[in-house]
């Protein structure tokens, strides 16, 4: 789990952007949300994908967020199950109406509608640094290093 200041140095967004986003607007809750004043709100990877790719649509496409708001929950959720490591070479499809599904390496959205596809790799690249630091690490701690007395 991340604090806001990793957040925000991973999503580019501003302290004020991530507080309007994830608590007024809602478009997206921390994962451990805080618990009374001076507590701090905590975000998984999970979260912190779906706000780069927030912050993507915005900059990038220039969308209105706030009717994306089906659409982002509905990927915070479906990322719950997955493994960092099974997005690798995926993408986002984005539809009309907040629906989205992830695009496996070589598989082709639909061309019989309007159709949105963001690339995961860039920012998976961005996460895993953070989350595993060292380049020869192909896989995430399963458990965290306990020390010998």
């Amino acid at each position: 789990m991340l604090q806001c200041k990793d957040v925000l140095r991973l999503t580019g967004l501003t302290a004020d952007q991530l507080r309007e986003w994830t608590s007024r607007r809602g478009l997206l809750k921390p994962d451990v949300a805080p618990s009374g004043p001076g507590t701090l709100a905590l975000y998984g990877w999970q979260t912190v994908l779906a706000l780069r790719l927030a912050v993507s649509m915005r900059t990038s496409f220039h969308m209105e967020l706030a009717a994306q708001r089906a659409l982002l929950e509905g990927l915070r959720r479906r990322l719950e199950g997955a493994s960092f490591l099974s997005l690798i070479g995926c993408r986002l499809a984005c539809f009309p109406e907040g629906k989205s599904t992830i695009l496996r390496p070589g598989e082709q959205p639909p061309v019989d509608q309007d159709v949105l596809v963001l690339a995961l790799d860039p920012h998976l690249e961005v996460l895993a640094d953070t989350f595993a630091p060292h380049a020869d690490m192909r896989q995430l701690p399963l458990f965290a290093a306990l020390t010998m007395k």
